[in-house]
């Protein structure tokens, strides 16, 4: 499972968007997202995924790769899908167009943590975070804690897995509420209790939210470039 495992992992290649500065990337993840679930018409699906397909093959991210990272969410998908079919068939088509924006915005924010180290992470979202000083929050804990909710996420998959294989070799029935309800509590348990062991080896490492990140980070010509061709799509699709 660890192994088959790719949602949430960063992967060292030599790609375009390996080179872009962290910042602009979050700041992409933002303005694609809010882009995805704008775009209403056939051409603009069409224009926006042509788009999201390129930016794979910039990622040198493979097709089989991009299978393995969609996997956890088939389910979700077939769910959504049957929900449609079941209590709105008149509204297919529109329930394909939501489904197929939820998979360009899990695309969207994969490719993030694909191309980006967690250090980069923790780096660009403290830097971005200063202003929220104002408001007496330490940009230091922001960074941390998101980039660490990231990090959690092939965690929680591979809890997922192993607490129902572990039930299922007990004989468990999914089909039953009760079986559901221990399953979601037994995962509970073990995310809380790795939540709680990260946090005693942060304080064991003399964590210190008042230490800014000192990681030097300069725009480079291919940011620049980045922000065009982002312009590009926005004037094309609006």
């Amino acid at each position: 499972m660890i192994k088959r495992l790719t949602f949430g992992q960063y992967r060292c290649k030599d790609s375009f968007l390996h080179s872009l500065d962290a910042r602009i990337k979050i700041i992409y993840v933002v303005v694609l997202g809010i882009l995805s679930f704008g775009i209403k018409s056939k051409f603009e699906i069409v224009v926006f995924s042509l788009f999201m397909a390129c930016i794979v093959l910039l990622s040198k991210m493979s097709f089989k790769e991009l299978i393995k990272n969609l996997r956890p969410f088939y389910f979700v998908f077939i769910f959504l899908l049957l929900m449609y079919l079941i209590f709105s068939r008149d509204q297919i088509i529109l329930g394909l167009r939501y489904i197929w924006r939820f998979l360009l915005l899990i695309i969207i924010s994969m490719l993030l943590t694909y191309t980006t180290t967690i250090q980069e992470l923790i780096a660009a979202i403290e830097k971005l975070s200063k202003p929220l000083k104002v408001f007496k929050i330490k940009p230091r804990n922001m960074a941390v804690m998101i980039s660490v909710a990231v990090r959690f996420i092939p965690l929680m998959f591979i809890r997922f897995e192993r607490t129902r294989e572990a039930m299922a070799s007990r004989l468990a029935d999914f089909r039953k509420i009760r079986h559901i309800k221990l399953l979601v509590l037994n995962l509970l348990e073990k995310m809380l209790r790795s939540a709680s062991n990260l946090s005693d080896a942060m304080h064991s490492r003399l964590y210190n939210e008042d230490i800014e990140s000192r990681k030097f980070m300069k725009l480079k010509s291919c940011d620049y470039w980045s922000v065009a061709i982002i312009a590009i799509l926005i004037l094309i699709i609006y």
